[in-house]
């Protein structure tokens, strides 16, 4: 299952979404409005993909 990284939304049909690629790996999105946003600032998005959970978890 594809989540949309800026919004979170379920990306049923990745053939027809938006997409994109950041350091080798490809993002979809839902509209191209959160392609834009991800796009103008793509490490916010893909640090809230990759491990929000240690941040929490830091002593």
């Amino acid at each position: 299952m594809t989540h949309d990284p800026v919004c979170g939304m379920e990306i049923k049909d990745i053939s027809k979404a938006e997409k994109t690629e950041y350091k080798g790996k490809t993002y979809y999105f839902c509209t191209t409005l959160c392609k834009i946003q991800f796009i103008q600032n793509p490490e916010k998005f893909v640090e809230k993909d990759n491990g929000d959970e240690d941040k929490h978890h830091q002593h």
